[in-house]
This record gives structure tokens, sequence and C-alpha cells, in this order.
């Protein structure tokens, strides 16, 4: 069996100029929020399903308030799984790099996100859009 020195040992060993260049900041450019944000793909594509699925929800709520109210429903997750198809289709246009086993990333990145936005969106608009009905007085 072969003994690894130490990490004590090595540190012994080191001349103390050494250790003063580790105080120095590093050379490199420290990144800013901005690029983080473009350079990281996958957190577009979150972020962009996030306002889609608050878009959903408008869009639901705009669309379904002068349909029977038995196939709002219906209009809503409609509306809602064809902007989750759009957002899928913007994300192979993205061309997000990614290994063939995590293909299925641009299908779960942010769905559970995006469908309880659009859940909260659309109550929202419609208690805004009713607000008798919700028998709290609108000043």
């Amino acid at each position: 069996m072969t003994r690894h020195p130490k990490k004590k040992e090595q540190e012994k060993k080191s001349t103390p100029e050494d250790s003063n260049v580790k105080d120095l900041p590093p050379n490199e450019p420290i990144e800013t929020q901005t690029e983080g944000i473009t350079k990281n793909p996958i957190g577009t594509l979150f972020w962009m399903r996030i306002g889609l699925g608050v878009l959903a929800g408008i869009i639901s709520a705009l669309v379904g308030n002068p349909i029977d109210a038995n196939s709002r429903p219906y209009v809503g997750f409609g509306i809602m799984i064809i902007l989750f198809i759009v957002s899928y289709g913007i994300a192979k246009v993205m061309r997000i790099p990614l290994p063939a086993s995590d293909k299925k990333k641009l299908i779960t990145t942010g769905i559970g996100s995006y469908f309880f936005i659009f859940i909260f969106v659309w109550i929202l608009v419609n208690t805004l859009m009713h607000p008798a009905v919700t028998g709290l007085p609108v000043r």
C-alpha cells in the first residue's frame, strides 16, 4: 500500500512567500448577474416558461370570460397546453447543448412552476374581473 503525504506536511514545506500569493485576488473578472443569465440557457428556458405561464393565465381568463361556465376549464387548459408546446418549440430553436440522456430536460424544466403560475394568475385575473362574486366591496 502506498501512503499519501498528509496535507499538513505539504503546508510546512511551502515557503512563507506562497502564503502571501494566496491572499491576492484572482486575475479573472467577476461575473455579473446578467452575464450568468445569458450563459445559462436552461435558466433562460425556466424564466421564459414562468413568463409564458403568466401570459397563459391572463389569456385564459380573458378569453374564457364570455364563454359558457361549463367549457371555461377546457378552454383555459387548452391555452395552457398550446403555450407550453410553443415554449418547447422555442427551446428547440435555442439549441441548448444537452447530452442525449438529458433531452427530456427541455420538457421537464420549469413545468411545475409553469403550471402553478398559470393556475395562480388565472384565478387572480378572474377574481379581479368579477369582484362582486367574492362578496368583498371594491373601493
